[in-house]
C-alpha cells in the first residue's frame, strides 16, 4: 500500500507543481510531457476529483500535505471561479472567463464545502443549482448562465448523483428539512420521468424528457445510495454510516472508506481516543487512559453535529488537527516542512533571467538539473529543524524526479479576500431565477461530456 501511496502522491505533487501563478490547474494534461492540453480551470468536468481527493485524503490519512494543497487550491477557486452563487470556467493563466456555464458535475461542490466547514456559500450555491433542476425536472449537462438556457450539445441528464450528494451533506450539517423536500422532488422526477421497464433511463433531453435506453452503474452506486442516506438520516441515525464502529469517508464513486485507527494518523495511532495501540497491554482500543479532550477532538473532526442555534462542522480550512502530538497549528505546511512546489522548467527560466543581476544564486542553479518533467521540492530558509522521522522516511523514498535546492525564496501568491477580480463584471447573483444580463453569449459549443 505504501508504494501506491508514494506513486499517487508524486502525481499530486506533479500536478500542483504545474499550477499557474494564480494557483489554478487546467482540465487536461499530457502525462508524458507535463504540458497542459486544456487550460480551462473550473470545479466541474475533469477537475472535480482533484479538489475532492485532496481534502478526503487528508481526512482519511491525516497527511497535512494534502490539506495544505487543498487550502491553496480552494482559495484560488473561490477567488477566480466563484461568482456568488455560481462558478464559471476561466483561463488558468489569466483568470479570464472562458465558459459562463453551470455543468452538472459542479453540483458536488456544496457537499465538499460542507466537509471543509464552509457551509454558507454551500447553501447559496446548492439553491442556485437546484433552481435549474426545478426549471427542467432534471439538471442538464450544461446550462448557459448568459442565456439562461440549456447549452446546445449538453442537453442530457445521465442520472448523475452530484446534486443529491450535496443535498445529503447539507441536511447532515444543518438538519434543515427543506433538503428533505429537495430529495423528494428529485425522487419524484426520477420516478415519473426516468423510470423505464428494466430500470431507470438516461434523459437525452431535459426539455422534452425523451429517454435513452441506458443506465450507468453510478446510478445505483451513488444516486440511489445518497437518496437512501438522506431519507434514512431524516428518520433517525440508526444505520452503519451514522452510528457504525467508524466514521466513513465516501470516495468520489460513493464507496465507503472506513476511517480506521490503522489508516487514519498511522504515525500517531496512540494519540487520540479509540486508537488501536499495538503496544498496549490489551492490544485493543485505548479508551480509559485517553482524556475526554482527545475524545471530543476526534469526534468533532469527522462528525457533524447540529445544535438548535449553531452549526458545528469540521472546519479543516482554517484549523489543523490540534490533537496531533508535536504539531504547531500556527505554522503552515510549507513552514513546518520547509518546502513549496514549482515546475522546474519555469523556475529554471526565471533563475536564468535573473542570474546576471544576482550572481550569488549561481550556487543554487548549479544544483538544479535541467529536466522539464521533474518536480522541485524547494527548501525554505525559514523551515523548522528537520524531524528525524521525516528524514528517515525521505531517505527511503525514491526521489529520482525530485530536485532539492536550498536557500530559495518561497513562492508567494496574493489572494484578496472577498474580491472576485476583473471577471466579476457583468455577473449577477441568482437565487431562484437565473439572470441573463451581463455575460456575453458564447458562440462556440462544447461537446457533451458523458464521463
Amino acid at each position: 500500500m505504501a508504494v501506491f501511496e508514494q506513486v499517487t502522491k508524486k502525481s499530486v505533487r506533479g500536478i500542483w507543481a504545474r499550477r499557474s501563478k494564480l494557483n489554478l490547474v487546467g482540465a487536461h494534461i499530457n502525462v508524458f510531457t507535463g504540458e497542459w492540453t486544456q487550460k480551462d480551470a473550473g470545479i466541474g468536468t475533469s477537475i472535480d476529483s482533484f479538489y475532492e481527493y485532496l481534502l478526503k485524503a487528508y481526512l482519511l490519512f491525516g497527511d497535512e500535505e494534502y490539506l495544505y494543497i487543498f487550502r491553496e487550491a480552494y482559495k484560488a477557486a473561490m477567488h477566480y471561479l466563484h461568482h456568488d452563487p455560481w462558478y464559471v470556467e476561466v483561463n488558468m493563466n489569466s483568470g479570464a472567463t472562458v465558459w459562463p456555464l453551470f455543468n452538472s458535475l459542479q453540483a458536488f461542490w456544496p457537499g465538499l464545502q460542507v466537509l471543509a466547514g464552509d457551509v454558507d456559500p454551500a447553501i447559496r450555491t446548492h439553491a442556485a443549482f437546484f433552481s435549474v433542476w426545478k426549471k427542467y425536472g432534471f439538471t442538464p449537462e450544461g446550462f448557459n448562465l448568459a442565456t439562461s438556457s440549456v447549452q446546445n450539445g449538453q442537453r442530457s441528464y445521465p442520472l448523475r448523483p452530484e446534486l443529491i450528494e450535496s443535498t445529503y451533506w447539507l441536511f447532515k450539517a444543518t438538519r434543515d428539512h427543506r433538503y428533505i423536500d429537495v430529495g423528494r422532488d428529485i425522487l419524484a422526477s426520477l420516478q415519473y420521468g426516468a423510470k423505464c421497464p428494466c430500470g431507470y433511463c438516461h434523459i437525452s433531453d431535459v426539455e422534452t424528457h425523451k429517454q435513452d435506453d441506458h443506465m450507468e452503474s453510478f446510478f445505483l452506486a451513488e444516486t440511489v445510495k445518497y437518496l437512501w442516506l438522506l431519507f434514512d438520516l431524516a428518520a433517525g441515525p440508526d444505520n452503519i454510516v451514522e452510528n457504525g464502529p467508524y466514521k466513513y469517508i465516501f470516495s468520489t464513486e460513493g464507496h465507503l472508506l472506513p476511517v480506521t485507527p490503522e489508516i487514519a494518523l498511522v504515525n500517531e495511532h496512540c494519540s487520540y481516543f479509540g486508537a488501536f495501540c499495538n503496544g498496549s497491554a490489551g492490544h485493543g482500543y485505548a479508551a480509559s487512559s485517553i482524556s475526554t479532550e482527545h475524545q471530543n477532538a476526534n469526534q468533532s473532526q469527522f462528525g457533524i453535529r447540529t445544535l438548535s442555534s449553531q452549526i458545528s462542522v469540521s472546519d479543516v480550512l482554517f484549523t489543523s488537527r490540534g490533537y496531533i502530538k508535536g504539531v504547531c497549528p500556527g505554522l503552515t505546511h510549507a513552514q513546518k516542512l520547509g518546502i513549496s512546489y514549482s515546475n522546474e522548467e519555469g523556475n529554471q527560466m526565471e533563475r536564468n533571467s535573473g542570474s546576471h543581476e544576482n550572481p550569488d544564486e549561481s550556487a543554487v542553479e548549479s544544483r538544479v538539473q535541467a529536466n522539464s518533467n521533474s518536480v522541485i521540492l524547494i527548501s525554505h530558509s525559514v523551515a523548522s529543524p528537520p524531524d528525524e522521522a521525516l528524514e528517515r522516511r525521505a531517505r527511503r523514498q525514491d526521489y529520482a524526479n525530485i530536485v532539492v535546492a536550498a536557500d530559495s525564496e518561497p513562492i508567494k501568491t496574493d489572494h484578496t479576500d472577498g474580491s472576485l477580480g476583473e471577471n466579476s463584471q457583468g455577473l449577477t447573483e441568482v437565487s431562484e431565477s437565473i439572470s441573463d444580463e451581463g455575460i456575453a453569449s458564447q458562440d462556440f459549443q462544447p461537446n457533451e461530456d458523458t464521463s
